[in-house]
């Protein structure tokens, strides 16, 4: 048993202890189980039937799912794993039980499903791009991150991101709505409302990131919306507000499957270190109506990429990363449409 199966378990009432894993009634093996209320399926069942088969690199500690186009890597009581070499945190840790890793079932349904099967989730999102809304960070007086010795504000390069992201997916055809075109300050809310407002089928939110007294970090994360009943990536532990539903909520599957595909794009053009694609309830995800990313593209903190951020070429290289990024989120979408 895993630790942090073992530790869930200690903390349940005696007579939940007490009760056996949840079964598959269709099954005799143990292909579900239920702890401390979050419930969990074995990873070899459920990637299997993605083409996925199971072998152990540690018995009882990391498991490797390998398909013929893919490889997730999962390690007992660990948020965090290697998913077709892209780091990715879900929601819950996987456990082991029995003889096998659990993954939870939210995670299975609303993280891998959409990357592995877009056409396999029930709730298509818009069947053909149109409106694309950019929301470049900050703006005004907020002037968001900074590096105070080069004197680099993070509003600067998020709007300059923004304008050149405009320019490549206005050339692939599609409407594009900016949340702001100067150097205004515009509230979260306004944000997401403009978004709303304009029909948008993406929203895309364009950041840069610091870490004070680590000058060090460095590396690039995307953040989408936490699905329902899902602690945040920064949660250390569940809180009352993880149960509410948030209109970000309605999109879970494709704004994991868009995150999915401007991480990868992201790292792929940039060659920065991957930080992750995270969950978070941020206000413009949490309010959005259509599928949403938010990009922490680099940080203005670590001197060495702050310079690098402060070069046109860089920024070009970003903008040209999330166009091509939405393009492989529309291109995977495509077998939703006849549903």
């Amino acid at each position: 048993m895993s630790a942090v199966l073992a530790a869930l378990i200690l903390f349940l009432p005696a007579s939940a202890q007490a009760v056996p894993p949840t079964r598959n009634p269709a099954s005799s093996s143990s292909a579900y189980l239920k702890v401390a209320g979050v419930n969990y399926v074995d990873a070899r069942v459920f990637f299997a039937r993605h083409g996925f088969a199971a072998s152990w690199v540690e018995r009882g500690k990391q498991m490797r799912l390998q398909a013929k186009n893919g490889r997730l890597d999962l390690v007992a009581d660990k948020r965090d794993v290697t998913f077709n070499g892209l780091r990715v945190l879900m929601g819950e840790p996987a456990v082991f039980h029995g003889n096998t890793l659990y993954v939870s079932r939210i995670d299975a349904e609303k993280l891998f499903q959409p990357i592995l099967s877009p056409s396999s989730v029930t709730k298509p999102p818009a069947p053909v791009l149109r409106v694309i809304v950019i929301d470049a960070g900050h703006g005004g007086q907020d002037t968001g991150t900074q590096n105070k010795s080069f004197k680099l504000d993070e509003k600067v390069f998020a709007l300059d991101v923004s304008n050149r992201l405009r320019t490549l997916l206005v050339k692939q055809g599609y409407k594009v709505v900016m949340t702001r075109t100067d150097d205004r300050f515009i509230a979260l809310p306004q944000r997401a409302e403009i978004a709303n407002k304009a029909g948008a089928d993406l929203f895309i939110s364009i950041h840069f990131n610091a870490v004070s007294g680590a000058p060090a970090v460095k590396g690039s994360e995307t953040y989408v919306m936490t699905p329902q009943y899902q602690r945040s990536t920064g949660s250390a532990k569940r809180e009352a507000g993880d149960n509410v539903a948030n209109p970000g909520n309605l999109n879970d599957p494709w704004n994991a499957l868009l995150g999915y595909h401007m991480h990868s794009q992201v790292l792929a053009k940039l060659g920065s270190a991957d930080r992750g694609l995270k969950r978070a309830r941020f206000a413009v995800l949490r309010m959005v109506n259509s599928p949403g990313v938010l990009i922490e593209a680099g940080y203005l903190s670590n001197n060495d990429e702050a310079k690098k951020i402060a070069t046109a070429a860089y920024r070009q290289s970003l903008a040209e990363a999330l166009a091509q990024g939405v393009r492989g989120y529309a291109n995977a979408i495509k077998s939703v449409k006849a549903k």
